[in-house]
């Protein structure tokens, strides 16, 4: 056998088939579905600065397409991108002047920069090239419904209905207009039309329960509102409407749970303290109801009946220093209810400060008419004298509740420097009133406890132990 030849390495490889290099990984295809799907996803996640690193991605002969750059206008909206969105829609305006959806985002952005004017313009501009442009004559019929106009907003929504029967927002707001004009039967079918086509939009549910609670149909109202809350749980105004319904339902823990879920809607809003704090002082929560007020002096100190209603509470506490301060804050921006003053005046006495009492009452004259009632007893706690005087004057007021408001700073005053007899006899008197209209009604009931726990013996001593 003859020896073999080794073959050599060019021989080798050609007698070998060749082993193909990898091929390089295709550029992915643009497709609008695919790419709508990715913004989609991201805008529904929250990722508005990947949704809009997204059309970077587009194909320059699609990117300058109007449908892409509009969609791109809109994303920039949402993500609140306010000069980025007003830069691209004024050159849109500027390439497409007579286009109705460029001017009606143009009317939305004026909207964001409260430009109500710009506002007016642009919608007049999307009805000139769209007559028949159903969100515009919304816009108009609510603003004019805003300015109390009912005649022309009603006129605009009702076109804006007749123009696209499915419109619910023009739905509700012909509803609306139906309710300032105390139409409430027109109201309720218009609602009731909308919910019918749009039964997940829960502003149309809370607008239904109004109009049912002003047509005495409470459970209805209540039955409503629930939907409203179920459908949408994080809107402040629809808690703050639960509340309301239920405290006219006399269910005050239940009413008081509603301002609470609206408080944690925010925290910083004051309306629901407002009620809340009424609530927790109804059912003895008097801590609360403190914190509460509180809370209202501090986001809303011009609201001034907190600052009364916190004076009270404190007052009650024997909290002089804190019931004080708080009628000082309200007499700030309530500075002619002598009441306030006086209530002020009476805390520095409790509290040992009769130096202070005595100049803060007397700043306070000097605003008064030097011939009222009110200044001669406001003048009382100055000279601590007078007070026979004093008492004919109030006693010569023909207003029963400011009579027995007065009467109760003249007990007061007895209860302070002369006879608790003779103040005792005097918050009586304040007490035989029927529906009084004054706080210091309740002060004189709890004088009167004071006064009826210190003559018995049992409650004394529990007290003093």
């Amino acid at each position: 056998v003859e020896p073999v030849e080794p073959i050599s390495q060019t021989e080798q490889a050609v007698a070998e088939p060749a082993v193909a290099e990898p091929a390089a990984p295709a550029e992915p295809v643009f497709t609008r579905i695919a790419f709508g799907e990715q913004l989609s996803a991201l805008i529904a996640d929250g990722r508005f600065d990947e949704a809009i690193a997204l059309f970077d991605t587009v194909p320059e002969n699609e990117a300058g397409e109007l449908s892409m750059r509009m969609l791109r206008l809109s994303v920039l909206i949402s993500a609140g991108r306010t000069e980025q969105s007003a830069a691209l829609a004024n050159a849109l305006e500027k390439e497409h002047p007579n286009n109705p959806e460029i001017a009606y985002i143009q009317a939305m952005l004026a909207t964001a920069r409260n430009d109500m004017l710009g506002r007016t313009k642009y919608l007049n501009q999307v009805l000139k090239n769209n007559p028949g442009h159903s969100l515009a004559m919304v816009g108009l019929g609510l603003d004019l419904l805003g300015k109390k106009n009912y005649t022309q907003a009603k006129k605009w929504l009702l076109k804006a209905v007749a123009s696209d029967p499915s419109n619910t927002d023009a739905l509700l707001g012909l509803a609306k207009t139906y309710y300032m004009e105390n139409e409430l039967a027109k109201a309720g079918d218009a609602l009731n039309l909308a919910i019918e086509k749009e039964p997940g939009y829960s502003s149309l549910w809370a607008e239904r329960a109004r109009i049912k609670s002003e047509s005495d149909d409470l459970p209805g109202a209540l039955k409503d509102i629930a939907v409203a809350v179920s459908l949408d749980d994080g809107v402040y105004g629809h808690w703050i409407d639960y509340g309301n319904y239920l405290i006219s339902a006399a269910q005050k823990q239940e009413a008081r749970n509603a301002f609470t879920k609206a408080i944690e809607i925010d925290p910083e809003h004051y309306l629901a303290y407002i009620y809340r704090a009424g609530l927790n002082d109804d059912l003895e929560n008097y801590e609360e109801a403190i914190d509460d007020y509180r809370t209202i002096c501090r986001v809303y100190p011009q609201y001034f009946y907190a600052a009364e209603s916190l004076g009270i509470l404190l007052w009650g506490k024997k909290d002089w220093a804190g019931s004080q301060a708080a009628f000082k804050q309200a007499l700030y921006y309530s500075p002619k209810n002598i009441s306030y003053a006086l209530m002020a005046t009476i805390c520095l006495y409790k509290d040992d400060k009769k130096d202070e009492a005595k100049k803060f009452m007397s700043q306070y004259l000097t605003t008064l008419n030097r011939t009222s009632t009110e200044y001669f007893l406001c003048r009382l706690f100055v000279d601590l004298a007078g007070d026979a005087d004093v008492l004919n004057r109030i006693m010569k007021e023909k207003d029963v509740n400011k009579r027995n408001r007065m009467l109760f700073y003249s007990a007061t005053y007895y209860d302070l420097f002369q006879s608790r007899n003779i103040a005792q006899k005097y918050y009586l008197e304040v007490l035989s009133i029927r529906a009084p209209t004054f706080f210091e009604f309740r002060l004189s009931e709890w004088a009167i406890r004071d006064m009826n726990n210190a003559a018995d013996p049992q409650v004394r001593d529990s007290q003093q132990s």
